[in-house]
């Protein structure tokens, strides 16, 4: 058995999966994976890095599609899923994956400091889950929330079933609203997604699927009032 699948989707960004398989090979100790997502038009120019896996698909394009498309076939290998950790997050702690297991060994879900301005420990913008988590849910994320609000729905899971922060360990994300990257057209179109995909968070979370997804986990259903709470909480609006 290995230990942790980490899963990338491809955004038209070949240097930055360098720049976090570099990362990796210099922080990681356990035997800690990376998979690489392509999209049909990204196929041919991402160089093939030594050690890292590659799987390519046409449709998928965001966050949740490529998570759940590329655990398939691959989850009984492992111990350990890390969801959203994508092309512009950096490991900075040594030993972080090691870090991430014994967590694992407490709580169901688990996630690190992303340096990101926000409280610390309120939002979880990537998660890491026990292999048992995808296998009694069926996926990583709730498919009908493509992107945006996945987030959130893991948020939920983890403060629902048991959750670990880990404010010590740093995987920093780079991403353009502070200024450690260059806004793109990945970044436009991930942006364009903050509507469908709250209206898509609202109707998971409210119309019973999320309660039925905690309680597949053995965790603690929202009631319509802890809910509320939970939104207002993390601002979301609605």
């Amino acid at each position: 058995m290995r230990d942790m699948l980490v899963v990338v989707p491809s955004r038209g960004r070949p240097g930055n999966i360098e720049r976090l398989h570099r990362a990796m090979l210099q922080t990681c100790s356990l035997d800690t994976q990376l998979v690489v997502g392509l999209d049909t038009d990204d196929e041919h120019s991402y160089p093939r890095l030594n050690g890292v896996e590659y799987e390519v698909r046409d449709g998928l394009h965001y966050v949740t599609g490529w998570n759940n498309e590329l655990v398939k076939g691959r989850l009984e290998n492992y111990e350990i899923v890390a969801a959203g950790l994508g092309d512009d997050n950096l490991p900075r702690t040594q030993d972080w994956d090691v870090s991430v297991k014994e967590a694992l060994e407490e709580q169901p879900f688990a996630f690190t400091n992303d340096l990101y301005p926000r409280v610390p420990g309120s939002l979880s913008c990537h998660m890491f889950m026990r292999r048992e988590v995808v296998e009694k849910l069926g996926y990583v994320g709730p498919p009908q929330i493509a992107h945006m609000y996945v987030d959130v729905a893991w948020m939920a899971w983890g403060l629902a079933c048991g959750v670990k922060y880990l404010h010590e360990v740093i995987v920093e994300h780079m991403h353009f609203t502070i200024g450690k990257a260059h806004n793109d057209s990945t970044y436009n179109g991930s942006q364009s997604l903050i509507p469908p995909d709250l209206a898509n968070w609202h109707a998971y979370s409210r119309g019973g699927q999320l309660n039925a997804d905690i309680e597949k986990l053995g965790g603690t259903p929202y009631t319509p009032e802890s809910l509320q709470k939970f939104n207002t909480d993390l601002f979301i609006p609605g």
